[in-house]
């Protein structure tokens, strides 16, 4: 069919002429049901939005005529796909994974404004609310300009958008447990230096008291300056941190007791874990580390990795977290872990090896290859994050080194220091203190370790075992491990095996 023959067939019919041509294809038939992920998620969101008058407008109908002919030419490629021609697969395959690349890329951009539609079209109707509860000053509202399109100086217009951001929040955190400002101050002794326990990108985090007696962890984001002519990224993280864990339940998921949304004030309640964070133990005061026996890592390496497990088969969200590191696992009394940190978590297509991320996320060191170099994301990237961590626990080093020259940040450093190791029939040497006193048996528990890591580390995300594999190998000897093979980052710098 020529792609002219398709002008006038709206979004939605382009979204059921896709998935159903997929079904037929004889050729990248992963990579069409990629795109079919996608499209349908589109399709969904058209049917919500259709009601809606902000479709209505021109400038909006502008962006849909160009996500109907996004789409006619995605009809068009996976058509392409059903022709059962050798000849034809072997010269134009190279060109259609270029143009399913480019396609994606594409409609993820598409997908980006979609909640920014949604978003405008609540702050008209918290407008036309405005007007009725405030006749005496409804025309002040109705004279500044529309929302995204400047006055962020406007005291009114600021409000009116923080009540839009708050009213959104609160429809994605109706489940948590409400705290009042009051209630948090008096836990904390008024947020004071004394009681901070931590501090991150977004905010800090102190101990508190509640009036039962109950100790917990109030994270208390940082109070950036507003704009209404930018998305909130810390909003996002928020809405992100309490959609998913009010609806997590593990021994190895951190629990959040609620939060508080007053004013310009975004504040999270956790339970309180004792022992602080794993990094602190790998990297902190000596005296730290040395509570890091064989018995106490074993124990949090199994636990995160159920807990992985979790998240990726068992919770019916299908979630992968994102950005596991030593500083997102915290520690009770008891040195159980619980991974912690969600704000960059997301759900996955049960079915789909790999799909495309809007953004590069993760933490230096912990993002695989894939994600990081071709904004790819799986199941896969958090078992290399689960490597990376395996390895920093039982080396007690940081799996990346920071640039200091013109050469950039190395990504690998513990990948080839393992693997030179593993090679030259070394990997004790990996082990750092104060794993090197170990009995026979728990030395050969380490090597062990070391070796899944390894398999979780590989460059090839295909080769990389589950994480149902991971706790497998873990928790049962008899099962023979694969032999490792090459690990991601190899030839971004040389590591002697010492």
């Amino acid at each position: 069919m020529d792609i002219a023959k398709l002008a006038g067939v709206d979004a939605v019919k382009l979204v059921v002429m896709i998935v159903q041509a997929a079904r037929t294809a004889r050729h990248n038939k992963k990579t069409c049901q990629q795109l079919v992920q996608h499209v349908q998620i589109i399709g969904d969101l058209l049917r919500k939005l259709q009601s809606s008058e902000m479709m209505q407008q021109p400038e909006i109908r502008n962006g849909l005529n160009e996500l109907e002919q996004i789409l006619r030419e995605a009809y068009m490629l996976v058509t392409s796909c059903q022709n059962n021609n050798y000849v034809y697969h072997l010269f134009m395959g190279g060109r259609q994974a270029d143009q399913f690349r480019v396609l994606q890329n594409r409609l993820n951009s598409c997908l980006q404004v979609f909640p920014l539609i949604s978003h405008i079209d609540t702050a008209d109707r918290l407008d036309q609310i405005l007007e009725i509860i405030r006749p005496p000053h409804s025309q002040a509202v109705r004279e500044v300009p529309r929302l995204f399109a400047g006055c962020s100086s406007c005291e009114t217009r600021t409000e009116v958008y923080r009540e839009v951001k708050k009213r959104s929040i609160q429809m994605n955190c109706a489940e948590a447990l409400k705290f009042s400002l009051a209630q948090l101050i008096d836990a904390t002794n008024n947020f004071s230096d004394e009681n901070q326990i931590g501090q991150g990108s977004f905010g800090c985090v102190y101990k508190g008291q509640l009036h039962d007696g109950h100790v917990v962890a109030v994270k208390r984001c940082f109070d950036l300056p507003s704009s209404p002519n930018q998305l909130d990224v810390q909003d996002l993280e928020f809405q992100n941190e309490i959609y998913f864990l009010t609806k997590l339940q593990h021994t190895n998921i951190v629990k959040l007791l609620g939060d508080c949304m007053q004013g310009s004030e975004r504040i999270l309640v956790y339970e309180y874990m004792s022992n602080g964070s794993l990094d602190a133990f790998i990297f902190g005061a000596i005296s730290r580390r040395l509570y890091l026996d064989w018995p106490a890592c074993s124990q949090i390496i199994k636990g995160v990795s159920e807990g992985l497990l979790y998240l990726h088969k068992h919770c019916g969200l299908h979630v992968i977290h994102g950005d596991l590191k030593p500083s997102n696992i915290l520690l009770d009394s008891n040195m159980h872990p619980k991974i912690s940190d969600f704000g960059l978590a997301r759900t996955y297509s049960p079915g789909v090896e790999e799909e495309f991320a809007d953004r590069i996320v993760g933490s230096i060191g912990f993002t695989a290859p894939e994600c990081r170099e071709r904004r790819l994301f799986s199941i896969k990237s958090d078992v290399y994050g689960f490597g990376a961590l395996l390895l920093e626990i039982i080396s007690g080093h940081r799996c990346f080194s920071l640039a200091s020259g013109e050469s950039g940040d190395d990504h690998g450093f513990l990948n080839r220091r393992a693997w030179h190791l593993w090679r030259a029939g070394r990997l004790i040497k990996l082990v750092g203190a104060p794993l090197g006193d170990e009995s026979e048996t728990e030395r050969t528990d380490i090597l062990r370790c070391i070796q899944i890591a390894l398999l979780c580390v590989e460059e090839n995300p295909a080769n990389r075992p589950t994480m149902q594999e991971v706790v497998l190998m873990l928790s049962c000897q008899d099962v023979t491990l694969p032999m490792p093979q090459q690990p991601a980052y190899l030839k971004t710098g040389m590591v002697l095996a010492h």
